[in-house]
């Protein structure tokens, strides 16, 4: 009996060794995408592949200025780069002149007793929590990640786990903005012009965001609450959610496995303790080669995302009561997420409905999403749910009220079949938003048609005559405006 208890334990140390060998044998490898000196230009998916004329590097505010200045003498087009996380051409035109922003990077000021910081717009939110946090001081808003640019975020008025403090344009106090004529001038939303409404959530159509000074809250510490609920008590559970002051931040994930498609979801809450730190170091990405395996596992659809599903719930129930600080909620692990298969890619699609619709725009999605893609080019993997506060700050606004924002995590295949295919339930998709009083978001693969993009953002003629009044030479373009707003 002792060589049999003693062979079974020998097997299972074996298995575990091989496991952990095979797991961590696994590639991380970078999508490969970006700006070039010449030839074609990408940005996140690879999708829209264009030849630039020229890309321009710098950290002088006056060489910028004569490049924006020329650019209206000699008829040229000027595009906005920053990490390119955006999916549908937004940082680059055709023959154009990219501005790559990264070399503008710095941390200007930090300002503890007004809790502010002015920050260049190449910077990313990493660069932003280092500076920060030895002051115990935390954003209040920004994405799950810190991987992306100041500029960035802002040009699509980007939103997170905070339920709090609005939408990202909220804490923005003033911007530095190189304008479509070439002068510089700082903007705030006090100015009578407003002109911050266009240049937040405007995707670099009104100019360069040079710096911005940003509202700061305090690095509180927090209890994380997980629980596992049906979809149909998600709208009420929400409401509860909003309504408890002593929750500060929140997000959910809709379960898109066959056996609870749709059906099952569990939701993380965020208690306050009523402390702060500003001791606790910022988290880095840990055991990125074992989240990699089991997502890989989960990209395979079917029972393998059964058991991705299960895996989750099972991270989920060891993190429940943990404490965690607000700038390491922002700052989620993004390297194992990184996608290469060939013939393949990994997009984005965000869709907002008001909360009120959300029970009967979920059984409406069962009728069209099949509970097991493994035998279809077009995959989901992933659907997490965000709250989006009613946006009264910018012009193309996707929360008209208060909404609940659908992240899409899709595969699909690189042949014209399966990108048309993608675009056909996509724009199904849409339409159904729309049904219920919803929008889509716009930093993504533009899948929607322009009578969809129109009914989502009616201010879409505002937009384009301020457009017309700010930039006459049409300085600032990108494939965006060329699909959407020509």
């Amino acid at each position: 009996m002792k060589r049999i208890i003693r062979s079974l334990w020998i097997l299972f140390f074996l298995v575990l060794i091989i496991a952990c060998v095979i797991t961590f044998n696994i590639p991380i490898e970078k999508r490969k995408y970006g700006l070039t000196q010449s030839g074609l230009t990408t940005d996140y998916t690879g999708l829209l592949p264009e030849h630039v004329d020229q890309v321009i590097k710098t950290s002088n505010r006056s060489d910028l200025q004569k490049i924006v200045k020329q650019a209206n003498v000699e008829g040229k087009h000027i595009s906005i780069a920053g990490l390119q996380h955006s999916q549908g051409g937004h940082t680059y035109y055709k023959d154009g002149i990219v501005l790559d922003m990264r070399t503008f990077n710095k941390v200007l000021e930090v300002n503890k007793e007004a809790k502010t910081v002015r920050v260049e717009a190449g910077a990313t939110w990493e660069d932003v929590q280092e500076a920060i946090q030895p002051y115990g001081l935390a954003l209040k808003v920004t994405q799950s990640q810190s991987i992306f640019t100041i500029g960035g975020s802002l040009s699509v008025n980007a939103h997170g786990r905070d339920i709090r403090f609005g939408p990202m344009a909220d804490m923005v106090k003033e911007i530095t903005l190189l304008t479509p004529t070439g002068e510089i001038k700082t903007i705030s939303n006090k100015d009578a012009d407003n002109m911050m409404q266009y240049v937040l959530g405007g995707y670099g159509l009104f100019g360069v965001i040079l710096d911005v000074t940003l509202e700061l809250t305090d690095n509180e510490v927090y209890t994380i609450h997980t629980k596992k609920i049906k979809t149909n008590e998600y709208e009420s559970y929400f409401l509860k959610v909003l309504n408890n002051p002593d929750i500060a931040m929140h997000y959910a994930r809709v379960s898109v496995a066959p056996s609870s498609f749709l059906d099952n979801m569990y939701v993380i809450d965020y208690h306050k303790t009523g402390k702060s730190d500003h001791v606790t170091k910022l988290k880095g990405e840990d055991f990125v080669h074992l989240t990699k395996y089991s997502l890989e596992l989960g990209r395979q659809g079917g029972f393998l995302e059964d058991v991705f599903w299960t895996t989750q719930n099972l991270y989920l129930n060891q993190i429940d009561n943990s404490k965690i600080t607000r700038n390491n909620v922002m700052r989620s692990e993004s390297t194992f997420m990184e996608f290469t298969k060939p013939e393949k890619v990994e997009v984005l699609q965000e869709f907002f409905v008001p909360i009120h619709e959300f029970d009967e725009y979920m059984e409406e999605l069962k009728k069209l999403l099949p509970a097991n893609d493994s035998d279809d080019d077009f995959k989901i993997h992933n659907i997490t749910i965000r709250y989006a506060a009613e946006d009264k700050t910018t012009s193309l606004n996707y929360a008209k009220e208060d909404m609940l924002g659908l992240v899409i995590l899709i595969q699909h295949g690189l042949q014209e079949k399966d990108i048309e295919n993608a675009k056909e339930m996509i724009q199904k998709w849409t339409d159904i938003t729309l049904k219920h009083g919803g929008t889509y978001y716009l930093p993504y693969y533009p899948y929607q048609t322009k009578k969809q993009f129109k009914e989502s953002y009616p201010n879409w003629k505002e937009f384009i005559e301020e457009k017309r009044i700010q930039d006459p030479n049409e300085v600032f373009v990108n494939n965006f405006y060329e699909n959407y707003l020509k």
